[in-house]
């Protein structure tokens, strides 16, 4: 209020590799009680620094924020404040193509979103000019059609990345939810490309996801396009008697993202 006239939140930010050195600086990033929300910069090393292919920055950013949340004991929210081919940019004096680049900034901004990030996390360019691409503002635009799929008031998420199933080990699984709404994202690992992208004209995969904890009863599902920014498919599925929800997923080549909320008993 002193600097401002108005409250602003507060926060600290880490370069994220310095919690594995300095795990005690986890209670001032993440816990400290005059914090409004927690950040990081993922800037790890070879996957997101410096990306060889699109899958394993992703791979990467769900685990990075899984351990994130796993370290807030308050549910406050949590972003990647940072992160981008800074050693591929900066030290290797090279800068990513853009194709590459659109797809590693949309996997990135999936992942951290699907397994409970507020929002896609920030990109640092690392590009000339230093701006995000076009292309990367289309990634944000589809991310943004998706949010009034949840009842964000509502939404209590924990990180459910290692608890989903996928019965297709060639699909990863990024989720988060509570017991009532979920959020998913399956990414295809198997088809990368030479350029270490995925490839678009790969065959198609038919597979099922297994969600557990979620309340019994009957669902609304929403898959999603993340390139294109669309539904691709919107069906409902009911939930009474085994372990885990049982979502068939429409054919997927690359990814897809879901939107899955209770809709009564």
């Amino acid at each position: 209020m002193h600097l401002h006239g108005r409250a602003h939140p507060q926060t600290v930010s880490v370069f994220g590799p310095v919690l594995y050195k300095e795990p005690d600086s986890a209670e001032c990033i993440f816990r400290h009680p005059s914090l409004d929300f927690a950040s990081v910069h993922f800037y790890e090393a070879g996957t997101i620094d410096h990306p060889r292919n699109t899958v394993d920055a992703a791979i990467s950013t769900g685990r990075l924020t899984r351990e994130a949340l796993a370290h807030i004991n308050n549910n406050r929210p949590f972003f990647d404040s940072e992160h981008g081919p800074i050693h591929t940019f900066k030290d290797r004096k090279k800068t990513l193509s853009e194709p590459f680049d659109n797809e590693y900034f949309r996997h990135m901004q999936w992942a951290h979103f699907a397994s409970g990030g507020a929002g896609g996390g920030m990109r640092w360019p690392n590009r000339h000019p230093h701006t995000l691409t076009a292309g990367m503002r289309k990634a944000q635009q589809s991310l943004s059609l998706f949010l009034p799929l949840i009842n964000w008031q509502q939404f209590r998420r924990r990180n459910l990345n290692k608890e989903i199933k996928i019965s297709d080990a060639a699909l990863s699984a990024f989720g988060c939810g509570d017991d009532e709404q979920v959020i998913l994202w399956v990414l295809r690992t198997n088809i990368i490309n030479k350029k270490g992208m995925l490839s678009q004209d790969a065959n198609t995969l038919n597979a099922c996801a297994h969600i557990p904890a979620l309340k019994k009863g009957h669902y609304h599902i929403t898959a999603w396009d993340t390139v294109s920014g669309s539904a691709v498919k919107v069906f409902e599925v009911d939930y009474i008697e085994k372990e885990y929800l049982c979502l068939p997923m429409p054919p997927i080549i690359t990814d897809l993202a879901f939107a899955i909320r209770h809709i009564g008993d």
